[in-house]
This record gives C-alpha cells, sequence and structure tokens, in this order.
C-alpha cells in the first residue's frame, strides 16, 4: 500500500469539541483503534505511541467509558509486531502522522477521516463500542448510492406481451428444428396452456419443466406463467435420491417431458405432459390471443430454483416475478431488438433466467444450443454459424475459450460471465483480440435472482487487475455490513448483504433457513435483507471487490456448492469417522474440491469407493477431484485445518474397476 504507508491526520477540532474530562491521548489511540478494527474486520489492534505498543481488544459490547481506561490498564511491550504507528509532538496526540504497518487497502482514502468520526462518536455517546460506527460524514454519502436505478415492479407476461406487440415478426425463439416469431410464440404457449389446465394445473401451483433444451422449453415456461403457475427446472444428471428429494418438495402439479426424461424414475408418481414439439400445433392465426393474461400480479412466484445446502438437502429458492422482470429491464444487463443471444444454461441453474427472460422480454431472438454438452469447439461452430451477439459463460468456460479457442468470441459484441471469480488476463486478451466486444462480469446468488452486481469493461486498458464485482444493477441495493450487521466505512471488509425487488420470497417450506437468511437484520438499514455470506470491499471507485466466502459455501464452474453438504453427505459412509471439504487453488490449474477423510479403524473403504457412493447422493459437480485418506485431519498453529499439508498428499482416485465405470455409465445420458 505504497500510497497509504503513512498518513498525516489532525484531530484538533474533534478534541476540542469533546468532553474534557476524557483522557485526549487514549481517545486518539481509541479511535485509531476501533477504525482499524472496523476497516479489517479485526478484533485486536497494535498501536505504537512513544516507543510502547498498546494491544487493545476492540469488543463491542464494552462500554465506550471502560474502552477508554483499558487505554491505560492495558499491558505495555517495548517491542513486537504493530498495526500502526503514531507520531505527534503533542502529549494529547491531536495532530501528526499516522505510518500503517498491516497492509490496509484503500487506507489513503479516507481512514483518517474515519477515525475524526470515531473521536466524535467517542465524546458524545454514552453507549457501547457498537454504536461507534467510524464513518466520516462525507463517505456515509458514498454507502448511500450503493443503489441501482429504479425499476417498474411488473409481471413476466406483461413485459412479454409488451414485446408480441412490438416486435410480432421478429424471431423469438430457435432451435435446430424449428423457429417461433414472437407472436406464433404467444399463440403457440397460448394454446399449450390448455393443454396444461386440463391436465389440472391451476394458479400458484408449480410445473416441473423436464425437457432438454428446446423451443418446447420455451412455449412451456411462457404457458406456465400465463396460467398463473411457478416453474422448477429438473437436472436429469443429479442422483436420483436428490431428485426424489426436489420433486417431494415441490410436489408439482405435473412434469413436461420430452423423449429423454418421460420415463424418468424420479417422474414415475408424477401425472407427466408431453413437450410442445412442431407437429403439435403451430398458429401463425393472426387472430388475437384467445384470454387476457392469466394474472398481472408482479408479486407471485416465477419459478423455484434448487441450491445447496449445509444440512444435506437442497433448498429451494422461490422467486417472484418482479425479481425477473427488473433483471430484464436493467439497463447494465438489456439486450436488444435483434440480438441473438445464447441459451444454453440447464433450465435448474439461474443463469437460465438471464439468458431466457432477459431475451425475450427485450424483443431479442434467444438461440438454443442444441447439445448438452458442447465442447469448446461446437460452441464456436455454434456462435458462427447462429451469429450470436450476446452470450452468459461462466467463468471456468470463458477462460477455456479464451485459452484455445479465442476467436470463437469474434462475432460477440457483448460478454457476460460470472458464476465464479472471472480472470482478468483473459478479459484483457479477450477485449485486445476482439475490438469492440464489451464484457460483464456478473455476481449475484440464485437468492438474489442471478445478478445482484454487474462491472463492465471495454478496452483492456481498464483492466488492472482482478475484476471488481461492480455496482448494483436496478432495482437493487448492497449494504457491506460487519459480524453485528452494522454497516462499515468505505473501504472496510464486511459481509455483503441485498435488498431490493430482486430478493427471492425465502426458502420452500424452511422457515428456519428462511429467516437466517432473509429478514431485517440491521439497526442500520431499514430493509428486508438477504445475506449472502461473501466478503467484499468498496474500493475508491466506488466499486465492490470480492474476498471470498464468510462461510464454507464456494463456486465452482458456475454451480454452488456448501462444502458442508459433501462432507454431510460423505459422513453418511459406514466407514468414515470424519471428513473435510475444501477447494484447492494451485498455479496454473483451475479450482478443484479436495476430499481429506478419516477413516475407522479395520475399515478398508478407499478414495475410489468414497466417489462412487457420494455420486449416487450429490451432483457431478460437487464430487472432489482430490483425496488424500489421513490418520487425523492436520492442524495449523492457530487451529484450523492445514489445508496446505492436505493438498500436497490428494491425489485423483484410481481409476474405476468395470464395475464402477458401468454403474457410472448407466447413469449418463
Amino acid at each position: 500500500m505504497p500510497d497509504a504507508e503513512t498518513a498525516p491526520y489532525d484531530l484538533t477540532a474533534e478534541l476540542a469539541a469533546g468532553s474534557s474530562g476524557r483522557d485526549r491521548a487514549a481517545l486518539v489511540v481509541a479511535a485509531f483503534a476501533v477504525t482499524l478494527c472496523r476497516w479489517t474486520a479485526m478484533s485486536e489492534a497494535a498501536i505504537a505511541v512513544a516507543g510502547r505498543v498498546i494491544r487493545l481488544q476492540v469488543d463491542d459490547r464494552a462500554l465506550i467509558d471502560d474502552f477508554l481506561r483499558a487505554v491505560h490498564t492495558t499491558g505495555v511491550a517495548e517491542d513486537g509486531p504493530v498495526d500502526l504507528v503514531i507520531a505527534s509532538e503533542h502529549d494529547d496526540l491531536r495532530s501528526g502522522e499516522v505510518r500503517f504497518s498491516t497492509e490496509i487497502p484503500y487506507a489513503a482514502h479516507g481512514f483518517v477521516a474515519d477515525v475524526a468520526a470515531a473521536v466524535s462518536e467517542m465524546t458524545s455517546l454514552d453507549g457501547s463500542l457498537q454504536d461507534v460506527r467510524c464513518i466520516a460524514p462525507e463517505r456515509r454519502r458514498i454507502l448511500d448510492a450503493l443503489v441501482g436505478a429504479d425499476v417498474p415492479v411488473v409481471d413476466i407476461e406483461t413485459l412479454f406481451l409488451e414485446q408480441v406487440r412490438r416486435h410480432p415478426q421478429e424471431v423469438a425463439v430457435r432451435d435446430a428444428s424449428v423457429e417461433l416469431t414472437y407472436e406464433q410464440l404467444a399463440h403457440v404457449a397460448d394454446h399449450y396452456a390448455d393443454v396444461l389446465r386440463r391436465a389440472g394445473v391451476r394458479p400458484r401451483d408449480t410445473v416441473l419443466v423436464a425437457t432438454r433444451r428446446s423451443v418446447g422449453e420455451v412455449v412451456a415456461l411462457l404457458a406456465i406463467t400465463r396460467l398463473g403457475a411457478a416453474y422448477a427446472g429438473f437436472d436429469d444428471d443429479a442422483p436420483e435420491a436428490r431428485l426424489a428429494t426436489i420433486v417431494g418438495k415441490l410436489a408439482p402439479a405435473v412434469a413436461v417431458t420430452d423423449t429423454t426424461t418421460t420415463d424418468h424414475p424420479a417422474l414415475r408418481e408424477l401425472t407427466r405432459v408431453d413437450s410442445w414439439h412442431p407437429g403439435q400445433h403451430t398458429d401463425t392465426d393472426p387472430e388475437p390471443l384467445s384470454r387476457p393474461p392469466g394474472s398481472p400480479d408482479p408479486h407471485r412466484t416465477a419459478y423455484i430454483a434448487f441450491t445447496s445446502g449445509s444440512t444435506g438437502e437442497p433448498k429451494g429458492v422461490v422467486v417472484p416475478h418482479q425479481a425477473v422482470t427488473r433483471l430484464a429491464l436493467t439497463v447494465e444487463l438489456q439486450v436488444r431488438p435483434g440480438d441473438r443471444v445464447l441459451r444454453m444454461a440447464p433450465l435448474a441453474f439461474d443463469a437460465s433466467t438471464y439468458e431466457i427472460w432477459v431475451t425475450l422480454l427485450n424483443g431479442a431472438t434467444l438461440e438454443v444450443l442444441p447439445v448438452k454438452r458442447p465442447s469448446v469447439g461446437r460452441l464456436e461452430k455454434f456462435f458462427t454459424e447462429r451469429k450470436v451477439s450476446v452470450a452468459w459463460l461462466t467463468a471456468s468456460l470463458f477462460r477455456l475459450l479464451a485459452n484455445s479457442r479465442p476467436r470463437a468470441l469474434a462475432g460477440l459484441r457483448w460478454l457476460v460471465s460470472g458464476g465464479e471469480v472471472v480472470s482478468h488476463e483473459s478479459a484483457a486478451r479477450m477485449l485486445e483480440l476482439h475490438p469492440g466486444l464489451v464484457i460483464t462480469n456478473g455476481y449475484g446468488p440464485t437468492e438474489n435472482t442471478t445478478f445482484t452486481t454487474t462491472h463492465t469493461v471495454r478496452d483492456s486498458a481498464e483492466i488492472n487487475g482482478p475484476l471488481p464485482i461492480g455496482r448494483p444493477i436496478a432495482g437493487t441495493k448492497v449494504f457491506v455490513l460487519d459480524r453485528n450487521a452494522r454497516l462499515v466505512p468505505p473501504g472496510a471488509v464486511g459481509e455483503l448483504y441485498a435488498a431490493g425487488s430482486g430478493v427471492a420470497d425465502g426458502y420452500l417450506n424452511d422457515e428456519t433457513e428462511t429467516s437466517s437468511r432473509f429478514g431485517h437484520f440491521s439497526p442500520d438499514v431499514n430493509e428486508r435483507l438477504y445475506r449472502t455470506g461473501d466478503l467484499v470491499r468498496l474500493d475508491p471507485h466506488g466499486n465492490l471487490v470480492f474476498l471470498g466466502r464468510e462461510d464454507k459455501q464456494i463456486k465452482l464452474d458456475g454451480h454452488r456448492i456448501e462444502t458442508e453438504e459433501i462432507s454431510t453427505t460423505l459422513a453418511r459412509h459406514p466407514d468414515v469417522r470424519d471428513a473435510v471439504i475444501f477447494v484447492a487453488r494451485q498455479p496454473n490449474r483451475g479450482p478443484q474440491l479436495v476430499a481429506a477423510v478419516v477413516m475407522r479403524p479395520g475399515t478398508d473403504a478407499d478414495p475410489r469407493s468414497l466417489r462412487t457412493f457420494l455420486s449416487h447422493l450429490l451432483p457431478s459437480y460437487a464430487l472432489p477431484a482430490l483425496w488424500v485418506v489421513v490418520d487425523e485431519i492436520p492442524l495449523t498453529r492457530n487451529g484450523k485445518v492445514d489445508e496446505q499439508v492436505l493438498i500436497e498428499s490428494a491425489t485423483p482416485p484410481v481409476p474405476a474397476s468395470r464395475g464402477d465405470r458401468d454403474v457410472l455409465a448407466a447413469r449418463r445420458p
């Protein structure tokens, strides 16, 4: 932090306005200590003053007066590591210079101003340290600006029918065998809604859509929406036990199936309806639609998406219409008529929300990728053949294309990437290779409907390091809060909370999990919030920078994974005594899940059999790639799992036997 190693400070005015009964030198030291802890999320500060080191525990429950007295009574050391040094010619430390020993990014952009605010608060308040925010008035305005543009609260069908009126003859969706204009799509969906109604679908029901990507899939979604029902995607690659749990939680009225899923074991007990196909009905009759919109309520449920759960049970995120339409209306993500947008993400993955609805609610064309698991070569060919202009790619796939098929992006005008940390090297290289390309780093949990913040770059000169996750999109507010859910100063480390019309209604039939992640948590924010669990800080440009997870959750290939779900599931194996799951990030390699396992005495299970066991219970993306069996989980001197020691010993499981290969092959489509 060369620009902030030292900084002058002057607290004369704040001290003069304070209570004369409080020791001014102690007040200055206390203000620096509390501000330092607010910025770094630490609970201890070591400050050197006049040749001595004062170590202070910053406990937010402590009374301010007690904390000030502790500045005098705390132990004094002549040496030892320190966080910052205060140099002053005045006994009361009213002005001087502060030198930072602990690196504090962006400290030059407001740290001293926040110390001055802390002095004022500590002299005017009689409460506890938790009331001392350390946020200068002029810097609070920076926090107030973390809000996206206003958007109307509206339902999906209203926006779709508006596009039908505006662009009736433009192609809305196209797959390998059929294309439908906006007018045709509206009529076909209208007729298919009758099919679903006759099968028993009623308003507020849920319909499981278990089809491959196709025009028929899109017809089903619009028909479900028209009936006032909600949809949920079906991941036929997931283990049967997981799918059975999801189907049980959803209790869908019907399942829409095609030839690939109609006989799926998880769907046997459900009423199944064949998906729409070209021979069934393609209405080009110019007559108006047979009925008005089904339900113009923007607060009703649009879809339910399942994510990983720390208890070992998948959680169903209930997403309302207004959350989806806010995504479609945000300028930072808006496509335009004439754009051809890639349709590739599984419907059970919330990236599909961006692909489908941002396209259809803005009059663009959805280009459906026919193959289930495309190679980079096939994707490059598809981009060229279909003249794709807008695409969402996971950060891993983007990196792979940039490294192996950089020319594949030549025809794109806009690339949106995310799901995990986006490679800034890949972004810079692609911007140099493809002038005119725009790249957007899109960040957001499923619980805030696909995207919460975005950061867009148009020139490689704009990239000088890791990409920020940016600023909130329309209809969205974000807050960076400390462990007590109180605002932290700009530049300080905190957990990201989201508010606004994108926030989901909660988890399906799970009040406990819902109340732990959604609610009015903060005394500083009068909003219903979603706690993301992500640690961030605000940079001097007003952009959020992602720092990591507050819990054990990770993202790989765009999939959100709770490591505790994997370890909990692995612990069900009778031979496993203990298991730890974490992610290895090694140079020149992508992130990989690592499983460290302690076996019960006398057992002979090995990583290959354990991985096979997991494969029947968890989706493929949640299966660890590296395994190590140990007698005890090694710990660092701080009592944390020594991940580096485990990584050095971890290896891929040995190749499966013929029998195991047959089992795994039978599960593949």
